[in-house]
């Protein structure tokens, strides 16, 4: 997009109160988020390494940063044919039979091989994403929690858990990503007075797992409860309906 046009559409959010979050492929997408400047910017750089200059000035401006680095390994997995992502158990719970089945159907479909083909050569790297992350984190950026749900491999509900794994991976502390999955998320949703962590007056949403995420990040897979405004979903009705 023209940033002529992009700067018109996000004074224009502003003016009415509205935020900006800014998807971008590349670096210098980045630096162009930040000039708006962006409430967020999404994904950031999987191609390049963003600049010591353009995460300082995210930082001065309070922009908070989303990497997904969900949407990287999915497309790099699915480019190779790998639906090793839709074996884990929570995955296999909660998400329904015919996505699961059509999703491996296309993984290697030969059709599609093509597309696979294309995502091979495209700029994207697990390591570049989770460099620029650690970037933004040790400057001091506001960071939250992100999948980019929808995506080849990354689908909406149990994605949530590996990201954080996947910061893990990457170096950030786990107390520092689930704050970013949780009081941060709802910081930048505006929401934080309702949700976000768990104090009186709040709502009460809350994810129970079986284990200490401190010390194992994978027991946030292992949901033992859910609580929506403080009533107990019933998940297996809910889980029986898939």
């Amino acid at each position: 997009m023209d940033v002529n046009i992009l700067r018109s559409v996000t004074e224009e959010a502003h003016s009415k109160g509205l935020p900006v979050a800014v998807h971008t492929g590349k670096a210098e997408d980045v630096v162009d988020a930040v000039s708006l400047p962006a409430d967020s910017i999404e994904h950031g750089s999987f191609a390049d390494e963003i600049s010591d200059a353009t995460i300082a000035e995210m930082k001065a401006k309070g922009i908070a940063y989303d990497p997904t680095l969900s949407v990287v390994e999915g497309f790099t997995n699915f480019s190779k044919g790998d639906t090793s992502l839709l074996k884990r158990s929570l995955v296999q719970q909660v998400t329904r039979k015919e996505l699961l089945e059509g999703t491996e159907r296309a993984a290697s479909n030969p059709e599609l091989n093509g597309l696979r083909e294309g995502l091979k050569h495209y700029p994207m790297s697990l390591d570049v994403g989770g460099r620029n992350l650690l970037k933004a984190w040790h400057a001091g950026v506001l960071l939250v929690t992100g999948s980019d749900a929808g995506n080849f491999l990354v689908l909406h509900g149990p994605t949530i858990q590996h990201e954080i794994e996947l910061w893990i991976a990457a170096g950030i502390p786990i107390d520092v990503a689930l704050q970013a999955a949780t009081m941060n998320a709802a910081k930048l949703l505006r929401a934080d007075s309702r949700m976000g962590t768990i104090e009186k007056g709040k709502e009460a949403t809350l994810l129970i797992v079986d284990g200490n995420p401190l010390q194992d990040v994978h027991a946030l897979s292992a949901v033992s409860a859910v609580f929506m405004k403080g009533e107990r979903v019933n998940r297996t009705s809910l889980l029986q309906e898939k």
